[in-house]
């Protein structure tokens, strides 16, 4: 049976997108073995599906519209750096997001209605994060977490969230390319 990976995310807008466009130029000059997330790529993701079958899309979609009923459009704030993975082997490096209660419940009702649905999603903690490269080896690793430490507490924008997107990710040899399926609105 035909699938489509897909996962359910929060736009970034254009303000945060720019200013990690910004971050991720000055991170680049430590010449680090990172594979960077392409800005116009980047967003928050809510939950992770991995492979979805099409005829679970509608279903989906109405499950997200129904779940977003009633919820009130937040500001989401995007701060500091940092990374996953063991700080002497860092896998993933991302900027992070100011603590949010509004996207904490969003989130949970993004689950409930996955669980509606039907649709398996990767059930691992959620860590609201935006990530910015992948770490693909160990040259110039000290000169990068230098370099995100200094980063550590900044702010990185700001932008509504008014809306959840669910999206399928098609894996190119350029790096992922995305296509929103369905855009659920608050």
């Amino acid at each position: 049976m035909e699938t489509i990976r897909a996962f359910i995310a929060v736009d970034v807008g254009a303000e945060i997108r720019a200013a990690l466009d910004a971050l991720q130029r000055k991170l680049k000059k430590t010449h680090a073995n990172v594979r960077w997330v392409k800005p116009r790529n980047m967003h928050l993701t809510l939950a992770f599906l991995g492979h979805l079958a099409p005829e679970k899309i509608e279903p989906l979609g109405r499950a997200l519209d129904g779940a977003l009923r009633g919820q009130a459009p937040f500001e989401l704030v995007a701060a500091g750096t940092g990374t996953f993975g063991k700080p002497s082997h860092p896998r993933v490096v991302w900027a992070g997001i100011h603590e949010c209660p509004a996207l904490l419940q969003l989130q949970t009702g993004v689950l409930a209605a996955l669980r509606d649905a039907g649709v398996d999603y990767d059930d691992k903690p959620f860590s609201p994060h935006l990530t910015l490269g992948r770490v693909k080896g160990p040259e110039h690793t000290e000169s990068l977490l230098q370099k995100v430490g200094n980063f550590k507490d900044c702010e990185l924008g700001r932008t509504p969230v008014d809306a959840v997107e669910l999206i399928q990710s098609l894996l190119t040899p350029h790096g992922a390319e995305y296509a929103v399926l369905h855009r659920a609105e608050m």
